[in-house]
């Protein structure tokens, strides 16, 4: 293995013996941190380090693995494994037959399988690989439960002015849970004030892991009385226990579906310019 001795010090290296030449690391950066040498060789500009972002794309694209960067070892990008690439008609009916599941076995979750959509969601993209999504996950049906009274308590205060609400209240009242839909479990997930793109990086990751909890035979649900609740009233931003500088930006319930569903029902065509 060999290094070119004034980039030797770099954030990214390149193994000159093994390297093609090819510049597929250089086409692939984001932000075009790599030049040419004189050798046709690709190396990391001069001051680059301070703006790579860590995206890993230059080492998960070399052939022949000669891309090193100093903080994405090799054995953190484990090789892609060709056997389980997912046909079309399967991703597509996997997408087209996911449903919001309102109605919920009671036997729990184990925690195992959450973790793993949780693990298949770190990889979801965000802007400029910020990576800024916060989980909470809810096990305790019993909190469920008390989270969604404290909704219903925003509710109640909201329906003053937006009636709209009242009906969902006078179902709490009865003895129904129209916010988590009486689910086992719920899935928070918050981000920074301060980043731009932390609804949009959280909507992201939340999708990335219902479609994974699915592949998992989990049901779930977008929970939006609580994400409509939980920053606009203090008892239940409390009680989740989010950090000062935070919102919540999305929320599931979910647990094991009581039905299960055998079709793929229709949907309105798709609104599209093209040009």
């Amino acid at each position: 293995m060999y290094f070119s001795e004034e980039k030797r010090m770099s954030l990214i290296t390149i193994d000159h013996t093994t390297c093609l030449r090819d510049g597929i690391c250089h086409a692939v950066c984001p932000l075009r941190l790599f030049e040419t040498d004189s050798e046709g060789f690709p190396e990391f500009r001069t001051g680059a380090d301070s703006k790579c972002i860590a995206c890993g794309h230059c080492v998960a694209v070399c052939p022949v693995s000669a891309v090193h960067h100093q903080t994405l070892s090799l054995e953190q990008a484990p090789l892609l494994n060709q056997a389980l690439t997912v046909s079309p008609s399967a991703l597509g009916q996997l997408l087209m037959g996911r449903r919001s599941v309102r109605e919920f076995r009671p036997e729990p979750v184990p925690r195992e399988l959450v973790h793993e959509a949780i693990e298949v969601a770190r990889w979801a993209p965000s802007a400029v690989n910020r990576q800024p999504v916060h989980w909470l996950v809810i096990q305790d049906p019993a909190e469920v439960r008390q989270l969604a009274a404290l909704v219903i308590d925003f509710l109640r205060r909201r329906s003053e002015e937006e009636p709209q609400y009242a009906p969902y209240v006078r179902l709490w009242e009865e003895g129904k849970d129209p916010v988590l839909r009486n689910a086992p479990h719920l899935i928070v997930v918050h981000a920074p004030d301060d980043w731009t793109w932390s609804g949009v990086d959280c909507a992201i990751a939340l999708t990335q892991f219902e479609l994974a909890a699915v592949a998992n035979g989990i049901g779930t649900c977008w929970g939006g009385f609580l994400m409509r609740a939980a920053n606009g009233h203090g008892p239940l931003k409390e009680r989740l226990a989010i950090p000062a500088g935070h919102s919540v930006q999305g929320a599931l319930m979910y647990g094991f579906p009581l039905y299960r569903y055998q079709r793929i029902p229709s949907r309105q065509a798709a609104r599209v310019v093209w040009r």
